[in-house]
């Protein structure tokens, strides 16, 4: 994405160090013909999802939240709506909670979770969903510092560092490995081999 050109304020913390690209990067390299996000908010992910399908020449995304329903800090769908209108050939927004959703799919590429998450919320979503991946789960978070959010002390959450390890160890056939800066982003495949 050209510096110069105007964007809608994306109300996103991946914003800050330019986690976009990661997201098309990502895209590009591993040509998905399905993605789905659980937690857009205003779609600064989605964005660049959605940029790297459409210069693949492949691929669908569909996007799952509560936006305005959500209990805390978000938007309304209509803004997701708006910030994506260029890719509505490609994105499919759906006004829906997280959990559930992956009894929609038989299998997808890629997933990206961006919730509110921590290790209670991850636990309640990623066992059903990592033998329906076949190439790897984006979660947002995963260092030590995303960990120690404010309202993840406030309200006493499960750190998503130690949801990791120990995910890791009960499942046995996963691997992962963190981009630390904040808010980091997690990278959860299957070994292959």
């Amino acid at each position: 994405m050209n510096k110069n050109e105007k964007h809608p304020p994306w109300l996103s913390s991946y914003e800050k160090n330019n986690y976009g690209e990661l997201f098309y990067s990502l895209i590009r390299v591993y040509q998905p013909e399905k993605v789905v996000e659980l937690g857009t908010k205003a779609g600064y992910s989605a964005y660049h999802i959605a940029r790297g399908l459409k210069a693949n020449g492949k691929g669908k995304l569909d996007c799952y939240d509560l936006w305005e329903n959500y209990k805390f800090s978000s938007v309304s769908q209509s803004v997701a709506q708006g910030n994506l209108k260029e890719f509505k050939d490609i994105v499919s927004l759906t006004l829906q909670d997280a959990i559930g959703v992956e009894k929609r799919y038989k299998t997808v590429d890629i997933l990206h979770i961006d919730l509110s998450n921590e290790g209670e919320i991850l636990d309640k979503i990623i066992p059903h969903w990592i033998d329906r991946v076949r190439q790897f789960i984006i979660v947002e978070g995963g260092s030590p510092l995303r960990d120690k959010v404010p309202w993840m002390i406030k309200f006493k959450k499960a750190p998503i560092t130690k949801w990791l390890k120990d995910f890791s160890r009960r499942r046995g056939d996963i691997e992962y490995f963190t981009i630390i800066p904040f808010p980091s982003v997690t990278i959860i495949q299957k070994k292959h081999g």
